[in-house]
């Protein structure tokens, strides 16, 4: 008897390997706790690379945010360590707080690698002023990624075909390779949910979208 062990960065990097073994190995003749074997690796490194935030890690990392950046729509996007997103944690801290709150609160687009973050602006939804910004979360795997917006993005300009919509920002987050999340605290007001999620499903399916209700205890899914 032998036995395998994987960290889940590793998962990932045989995932791709297991699934061409699988497939070459279909007209080949293996035992049958062989091939129980392969397809258990399988299954688990699809798990692993697959891994979803914590709801309750993501509301009390939300509400940080909130309590300090007070009411009012805003965007912010940040990537973290991943076990930032399933373990209890001190992120954000009162210093990034602070300078974020700062930028922000001036009209500012607050731009750092790992964290990006804007308020709404005359004729500017805050998901847009950071359409452009999302590249160097974004290009660093295995890691967790959060796109939270207090209103969730609207039917009639992010989410549309027009000008204004941050699909590609979506899309993007969609296909991160890492825990990913959008998340936000309402529903916009003049969209419905149902609307919302089958538009959300359309332009990145299968992303996690969590509603985060202020004064739970833990995000929903939408």
């Amino acid at each position: 008897m032998f036995f395998l062990f994987f960290t889940a960065t590793s998962l990932q990097t045989h995932t791709t390997s297991l699934n061409l073994l699988i497939s070459a190995t279909d007209n080949m003749v293996f035992s049958a706790p062989l091939r129980i074997l392969l397809l258990c690796l399988l299954h688990f490194s699809t798990r692993a690379v697959s891994e979803d935030v914590d709801p309750v890690i993501l509301q009390r990392i939300i509400t940080r945010f909130h309590q300090n950046l007070g009411l009012g729509q805003y965007t912010v996007v940040f990537r973290v360590d991943r076990n930032i997103c399933l373990e209890n944690s001190t992120f954000p801290d009162q210093n990034l707080l602070a300078r974020v709150t700062n930028t922000v609160q001036s009209n500012g687009v607050y731009d750092e690698d790992n964290l990006v973050a804007a308020k709404a602006y005359p004729n500017q939804h805050s998901e847009y002023r950071l359409r452009n910004l999302l590249g160097n979360i974004l290009n660093v795997p295995n890691q967790c990624v959060v796109y939270f917006s207090v209103n969730s993005p609207c039917l009639t300009t992010c989410l549309s075909n027009g000008p204004y919509n941050i699909q590609a920002n979506l899309v993007g987050l969609r296909n991160y390779e890492g825990i990913k999340a959008l998340a936000f605290r309402y529903i916009w007001q003049h969209d419905d949910k149902q609307a919302l999620k089958n538009r959300l499903n359309v332009i990145a399916p299968h992303l996690p979208n969590y509603l985060c209700v202020i004064n739970t205890h833990r995000c929903d899914p939408l």
